[in-house]
């Protein structure tokens, strides 16, 4: 018979400290969903733990109301952020795998000067670039009525190139994939290049399968970071609500709900429960595309910590 397992002090003791982390982290979450499930007057009866004494699904019906849609056409300003996502997870992540090819496998002069450069700009605050690139981008020649030396026009202010075009070289990405490039043994290379492979063909054929962990950790935090996007889209396209994101368009919808929800004229009230609703609702696609790839994930971040 097996030895029998017993708990030691010191395990029982970082389970229970898990086990009451997870409960404090999970708990705003369950407060949104179930939170999202009261009406106004019901929703501070248990203000601590807002459960419902009944049903109420006004919050989410209210989403899928042709008035609603007309007031603030979310599913638009969600179809505008999934394509930013699709963009920002195929050209970023095409240039991080180059690229960490590139400082990983070639040599030529100037590979580490080079790489370190890159890596500097990881030390300066991202809000240091706004100012710069929202005036690259309100003066980008040919774009916007400008002329070719940048004057008389918008650029690509209120208009989808200013949330396509910044940010198309993520650095951090690229020292990502360099890492594992370096993990990876070049004996799968040489092999292949006696066989007659192309660069591309032994990224394609080797590397993309081995990296594929890597890269789903990549897809993961990009779509998180594109989806919780707020400031940027603020700043370059508040004054086209056709190209809003789902992070201004929530904003706009906490605006028109109280006319919708039947509330007098004028009446200017916080809906809690239907901003908790737009949230949960706005999580959701997180959630799932974690749970999707989890495996991968745990995969990729762990592989990473060992490597680096």
């Amino acid at each position: 018979m097996g030895k029998r397992r017993t708990l030691q002090p010191g395990r029982i003791f970082i389970y229970a400290f898990l086990i009451i982390g997870s409960i404090i982290m999970a708990y705003p979450m369950v407060y949104a969903v179930l939170g999202s499930l009261n009406s106004m007057e019901t929703f501070y009866l248990h203000p601590w733990l807002p459960y419902p004494q009944e049903l109420y699904l006004e919050n989410y019906t209210v989403l899928f109301t042709p008035a609603f849609s007309k007031l603030a056409p979310l599913w638009k300003w969600v179809l505008n952020t999934l394509i930013r996502i699709a963009w920002y997870i195929t050209i970023p992540g095409t240039v991080a795998v180059l690229a960490g090819y590139v400082f990983a496998r070639l040599k030529f002069w100037g590979r580490d000067a080079a790489f370190l450069y890159l890596l500097s700009s990881l030390m300066i605050p991202g809000i240091v670039f706004w100012i710069p690139t929202y005036v690259i981008m309100a003066r980008f020649p040919g774009a916007g009525g400008n002329d070719w030396m940048g004057q008389g026009g918008h650029g690509f202010v209120n208009s989808f190139g200013g949330l396509l075009l910044p940010g198309l070289v993520n650095v951090f990405y690229i020292f990502m994939l360099r890492q594992t490039f370096y993990t990876i043994p070049a004996d799968f290379e040489e092999a292949a290049r006696v066989d007659g492979a192309s660069t591309l063909r032994v990224l394609w054929d080797i590397y993309l399968p081995m990296l594929k962990p890597v890269l789903t950790v990549l897809v993961i935090f990009e779509f998180v970071n594109i989806w919780n996007d707020y400031q940027w889209p603020l700043i370059i396209s508040s004054g086209n609500r056709e190209i809003w994101t789902m992070s201004l368009g929530i904003q706009r919808s906490l605006l028109v709900t109280a006319q919708l929800k039947g509330y007098p004229p004028g009446t200017s009230i916080q809906d809690y429960p239907f901003a908790f609703a737009l949230a949960t609702v706005a999580t959701l696609p997180l959630v799932i595309l974690f749970l999707r790839l989890q495996r991968y994930f745990v995969e990729g971040v762990q592989g990473f910590a060992l490597r680096g």
